[in-house]
């Protein structure tokens, strides 16, 4: 599958059109890191950078009308992008949180390890 890099004139409507099939929040667009990857149309995900040697894989997200399996084929392709470029970048560590089995499972298979059953994200508005 094609990966290409995220591009908010290009890609930022199907991010709003998907996190709204889920009833999520949109996010404002400074709010999302400078480097995302997306399998046009079906997927997409972010690598939000630290000043450490850790980063951040969130906003992980597939177009809901696709097949399941497309979906998940262009999942994969955006996790291994997300990795890759970390890895380039000199990341060490790239942490994700989820609260879905799905998630889990997949990053399992892309060599990640699952700690506790659940996180809970809490967020101060500064």
């Amino acid at each position: 599958m094609k990966v290409e890099r995220y591009d908010p004139q290009l890609h930022r409507a199907w991010l709003r059109d998907w996190l709204d099939w889920h009833d999520e929040r949109p996010l404002a667009p400074e709010l999302l890191p400078p480097t995302g990857f997306v399998v046009p149309e079906l997927a997409m995900g972010f690598l939000y950078g630290t000043d450490s040697k850790m980063a951040l894989i969130e906003v992980l997200i597939s177009n809901p009308m696709a097949s399941r399996e497309l979906r998940s084929q262009a999942l994969d392709a955006v996790v291994e992008a997300i990795i890759a470029e970390a890895q380039a970048r000199g990341f060490t560590r790239l942490l994700g949180y989820t609260a879905l089995p799905a998630v889990v499972g997949r990053a399992e298979r892309h060599g990640f390890g699952a700690g506790a059953e659940r996180y809970t994200l809490v967020t101060k508005v500064l």
